[in-house]
């Protein structure tokens, strides 16, 4: 499990304008909230989110943020749940944390990571990943940075479902379908392609066959019908 700290400060006063200057004071607002805890507008130095949300984007990482408000500071757990980003320069414009309570079980989506090269590649199979990533329920501290998938066994025409999927003590899967796909290995469709080309092919050259055939039957039998037969030459008796 990925964790890292994260400082951040209370902000009372809210709204576009403000906001904006604090962007351009090079700082980011967001928000912190919880099933049954209290709903806290923060604000983040840039630099510092930045760096969190690099390691953020590999995998699931719970942050622990403390929150400074006038003389005092809180301590909370939270997993990121949204970034918003400016469309032009691509630039966070905001951030929402998901707080959880320290031993208290909760919901998260987990990344899912391929391991490995599939057996079926190198016999000309195509790997295709199903599901990208999972929720799992599990307490702060048991989450996993992502779920691992070792592909390499599989041959093609085969698959690996939830129900093959190992998972570390205490994370548990939301999804109850053991047969949910997660990757397989496909017939590459290039290859099926050209036989069937040659099947049409081949039946287009046989019919063709039997229509030039019949075709010269038919000219055979209409020169016969209207062409003179050769005069037969007459004996001249002596």
């Amino acid at each position: 499990m990925a964790t890292m700290d994260l400082a951040a400060e209370r902000r009372h006063d809210t709204g576009k304008e403000i906001n904006r200057k604090r962007r351009a004071a090079g700082r980011v607002p967001g928000v912190i909230y919880g099933r049954g805890l209290e709903t806290r507008s923060l604000e983040f130095e840039r630099k510092p989110l930045e760096k969190f949300l690099e390691v953020a984007r590999r995998g699931t990482v719970v942050v622990r943020v403390t929150v400074k408000d006038g003389e005092g500071g809180k301590e909370s757990f939270a997993v990121l749940k949204e970034v918003q980003t400016n469309p032009i320069s691509s630039q966070v414009t905001h951030v929402d944390f998901y707080e959880v309570a320290h031993g208290q079980k909760f919901r998260v989506e987990v990344p899912i990571r391929i391991k490995g090269k599939a057996a079926g590649i190198e016999l000309g199979g195509l790997l295709e990943v199903l599901t990208r990533s999972l929720e799992v329920e599990c307490t702060p501290d048991q989450v996993p940075e992502f779920i691992e998938v070792d592909v390499t066994p599989l041959g093609i025409g085969q698959s690996l479902s939830l129900g093959n999927l190992q998972f570390p003590p205490g994370v548990v899967p939301t999804e109850k379908d053991l047969r949910m796909p997660i990757a397989a290995v496909h017939t590459p469709k290039a290859e099926a392609a050209p036989a069937a080309v040659e099947a049409v092919e081949g039946e287009a050259a046989e019919g063709a066959s039997v229509a030039e055939g019949a075709e010269k039957e038919e000219a055979a039998g209409k020169e016969k019908e209207g062409g003179k037969e050769p005069a037969k030459k007459e004996k001249k008796e002596k």
